[in-house]
């Protein structure tokens, strides 16, 4: 099942999960569904440590990393 592409201003269940694999990750943001700004900092760091574009967004390849670490 795809996720769907989330960046700064989205919310709702999948901004939830996509902060709780933060979390789980070690990176610091509230789990609250809302993609603000700690989130997309989190995001952009996540990126920057994995070797992704790093644009805040949470697109197919960012998923992709962040669900293989936890699975």
């Amino acid at each position: 099942m795809s996720k769907p592409t989330l960046a700064l201003g989205s919310k709702g269940d999948s901004v939830k999960e996509l902060q709780e694999l933060l979390v789980k990750w070690g990176f610091n943001t509230q789990v609250d569904a809302e993609y603000g700004i700690k989130t997309d900092l989190a995001i952009r760091n996540f990126q920057d440590q994995n070797n992704l574009d790093i644009d805040g967004v949470a697109g197919p390849k960012t998923w992709e990393v962040l669900l293989k670490a936890n699975s």
